[in-house]
């Protein structure tokens, strides 16, 4: 099988960490796993899709695992750049990209 190119600008760390999102505007959270992470975007596995071009605000819990209470969080805005079914038998679960669309605050 062929390899397809990584078309992303910025590489990407593999994370499991419990994340939440809200839709821009919105005082309605979400959780969420985070996939993986990085300077332009994450990936995070919902169970319920998002639309392709949602805004929304996402926020990383625990994911600096080097220091403790506030600065182990970290929160931004995003836009929903893709949504995949995952496919899983036992639960509904979809992949979501999200571009960063203001720079990650820590």
């Amino acid at each position: 099988m062929a390899k397809t190119a990584n078309r992303r600008a910025y590489p990407r760390l593999h994370r499991e960490n419990r994340i939440r999102y809200s839709m821009l505007g919105s005082e309605e959270y979400h959780d969420a796993t985070l996939v993986d992470v990085g300077e332009g975007g994450l990936c995070m596995e919902v169970s319920r899709p998002l639309k392709t071009g949602t805004m929304i605000y996402v926020q990383l819990l625990n994911v600096n695992a080097e220091v403790s209470g506030l600065a182990a969080h970290r929160s931004s805005h995003g836009r929903v750049r893709w949504t995949r079914d995952l496919g899983c038998t036992d639960q509904t679960r979809f992949g979501i990209g999200v571009e960063y669309t203001h720079p990650v605050c820590h």
